[in-house]
C-alpha cells in the first residue's frame, strides 16, 4: 500500500488510561487484574486505497468488557467514515499490555498490517505494575522510532491522571514522558483522553476504570476529531 504520509508533527501527555487535560495530569488506568490475551498477527483489512490506522494499546484500546464493535478503534473508524474519511482501523489492543509488550509485538501487531498511521496508547500498566518511568520512556521512544522509520504518521495518546503529582510524585514522572516525547519526535499528542468521562459512574464499568459503550462513544468523538486533523488532505 502506498504511504500517503510521512511523519506528522504535534504533541500528547500521560499514560494509556486516565485523567486531566492539563500538563499536571498523571498516568494511571488499567485494572491490574485485567486478563492478558495473546493476539495473532494482525492483517490489514482495508481496501487498497483506504488509509489504514493501527491503534497499539492496552485494555482501553482492546475494548475491555465490551462487544468488539464498541471498542475504541472501531467506534473511531465509524465516526471518521461517517464524516467522509476513507479509513480502516486495526485494533492492536491487548488488555494488561505494557510499553514493553507493545514494543515486543510491533512486527506482528503493526508492521504486518502495512499501515499508514500508528496511534500509540500505552503506559498505564507500566505505572500500575511498578515499572520505572525511564524504562517506559525508552520503550515508547523505540516504538515511535520504529513507526517513523517505517514511514508512518505517528500519534501519541495519554489518558490522564487519577491522582495529582503532589500526592504521587512517581505519577508525575510518568506524566512528563508524553509531552517530552511528542516534542522530541515532533508527533501529535492527544492529552487526557478520558478526561470527559473520568469519575462518571454512568459512563464507566463496575471497576470504575474502563468505559461503558456510551463512555467509549464520547472518547471516540474526541479521538476522531484529533485523528481527522492529522489525515492527509485529498
Amino acid at each position: 500500500m502506498p504511504k500517503k504520509v510521512s511523519s506528522l508533527i504535534a504533541l500528547l501527555t500521560v499514560v494509556a488510561c486516565g485523567g486531566s487535560d492539563e500538563g499536571a495530569s498523571i498516568p494511571v488506568t488499567e485494572v491490574a487484574s485485567a486478563p492478558v490475551f495473546e493476539v495473532p498477527a494482525v492483517e490489514a483489512v482495508a481496501a487498497d486505497d483506504a488509509f489504514t490506522i493501527v491503534m497499539l494499546g492496552d485494555s482501553l484500546t482492546a475494548g475491555f468488557g465490551l462487544a468488539a464493535e464498541f471498542a475504541l478503534p472501531e467506534q473511531t473508524e465509524e465516526r471518521l467514515r461517517a464524516s467522509g474519511h476513507d479509513v480502516t482501523f486495526v485494533n492492536a489492543g491487548v488488555s494488561g499490555d505494557t510499553t514493553g509488550g507493545g514494543l515486543a509485538r510491533y512486527d506482528w501487531s503493526v508492521a504486518s498490517a502495512d499501515p499508514d498511521m500508528l496511534i500509540v496508547a500505552l503506559g498505564a500498566n507500566d505505572y500500575l505494575q511498578g515499572q520505572s518511568p525511564e524504562q517506559a520512556r525508552d520503550n515508547l521512544s523505540a516504538i515511535i522510532e520504529r513507526g517513523l522509520g517505517d514511514g508512518l504518521a505517528v500519534l501519541l495518546i495519554s489518558v490522564g491522571a487519577r491522582s495529582d503529582e503532589i500526592s504521587d510524585p512517581r505519577a508525575a514522572s510518568f506524566a512528563e514522558i508524553y509531552p517530552a516525547l511528542a516534542a522530541q519526535y515532533g508527533v501529535p499528542h492527544l492529552q487526557g483522553m478520558l478526561a470527559e468521562i473520568r469519575g462518571n459512574a454512568n459512563l464507566l464499568l463496575a471497576d470504575g476504570l474502563h468505559p461503558t459503550a456510551e463512555g467509549i462513544g464520547m472518547v471516540a468523538d474526541r479521538l476522531s476529531v484529533f485523528v481527522a486533523e492529522q489525515l492527509p488532505v485529498g
